[in-house]
């Protein structure tokens, strides 16, 4: 007999460091009354990932499982391997640089057991670390939650995958994930168009958190900006809705004049303050060395933002030249 109430479906990619932080506190969860499952999706890692999970499989059996796949490039593919392998009524979908609080799994249960609808979800909240705060490239890791806090209703474009629960028989119904690698990292907000499109009520639950750990590497902040660029363009493809131009600031007629005369007048002070001199200014400054201060994100934001528009540029003209699936970006990436 099945007496799983949520299952929670990690993808995974070579994150063994981290993993050994959020392993012990997914075994460890606080559940009165309910039964969890912990799976695993392994998208290829090639470092120690597998034999460190299988230690904790191994002594946790009645938790956690394992599941592998061949690389994708995308956490898509592992998500749905991990829905159809669920054996839980909720389905708890978090990243694997996450550490949970000692209750989110119990506080996204009786979430659902308050909101018993199957069109009800629910979106939690991460927090960055304190020691990781110093760290230039927390600029990227914190999510607008406080966002999400003042809306009174929330959209698709909050359906963040990082910590965000649906029920299985709703997303199995309405649609899972969209395993084409040149939506990453968005493919999130594209599942969750689809979600919305069949009536899903996502709603804001801060009191299930975690931590935030992802730890990205100032060398790759330009090719992160690439991708995401030309995953905007391939969202675009898919989701017809002006709110993804508005939350990524791309120039539209489609935007009310006020705001679009806003964003182009961003756009003209950014291109003219992105530039070497600014750049080895700001490097002069200790951009590149020094903890994070104001120095340090209007640095990582120019690499970040400029490459974003030279992806977004390139999927295009891509999309536009020859109408074919967009290659996986390569590591072409302009850092200054």
């Amino acid at each position: 007999m099945n007496d799983v109430k949520i299952s929670v479906i990690i993808p995974t990619f070579n994150r063994g460091e981290l993993l050994r932080q959020s392993l012990p506190a997914l075994v460890h969860q606080h559940c009165d009354g309910f039964r969890y499952e912990v799976i695993f999706v392994d998208d290829g890692s090639t470092d120690r990932s597998a034999d460190l999970i299988g230690e904790f499989v191994r002594d946790h059996s009645e938790i956690l499982r394992y599941e592998w796949t061949p690389h994708s490039g995308s956490p898509g593919r592992p998500r749905n391997i991990g829905v159809k392998l669920a054996k839980g009524e909720v389905i708890l979908i978090v990243d694997d640089d996450v550490v949970p609080a000692p209750d989110l799994v119990q506080q996204h249960y009786l979430f659902h057991q308050a909101n018993p609808e199957p069109h009800v979800a629910a979106l939690g909240h991460l927090f960055v670390p304190a020691e990781t705060l110093s760290d230039p490239m927390s600029l990227f890791h914190k999510f607008p939650y406080e966002e999400a806090g003042r809306m009174p209703k929330l959209t698709y474009l909050f359906f963040w995958t990082c910590n965000v629960s649906v029920k299985r028989s709703f997303m199995s119904r309405a649609g899972v994930f969209n395993e084409d690698s040149d939506l990453h990292p968005l493919e999130d907000m594209e599942c969750g168009y689809r979600l919305f499109q069949e009536g899903m009520d996502l709603r804001y639950l801060p009191q299930a958190t975690g931590a935030h750990l992802h730890k990205t590497k100032a060398a790759d902040v330009a090719k992160k900006g690439q991708r995401t660029g030309r995953a905007q363009v391939a969202l675009l493809r898919k989701v017809p809705d002006v709110g993804v131009r508005s939350r990524f600031g791309i120039l539209t007629p489609q935007l009310p004049f006020p705001q679009l005369m806003w964003r182009f007048a961003r756009r003209c002070v950014f291109r003219v303050v992105d530039n070497p001199a600014t750049h080895w200014i700001l490097r002069q400054m200790g951009a590149e060395t020094r903890p994070r201060s104001p120095v340090s994100d209007l640095y990582y934001y120019l690499i970040f933002r400029r490459n974003m528009l030279i992806g977004f540029a390139a999927a295009q003209r891509e999309y536009t030249e020859s109408g074919k699936v967009l290659a996986t970006p390569g590591s072409e990436a302009v850092q200054s």
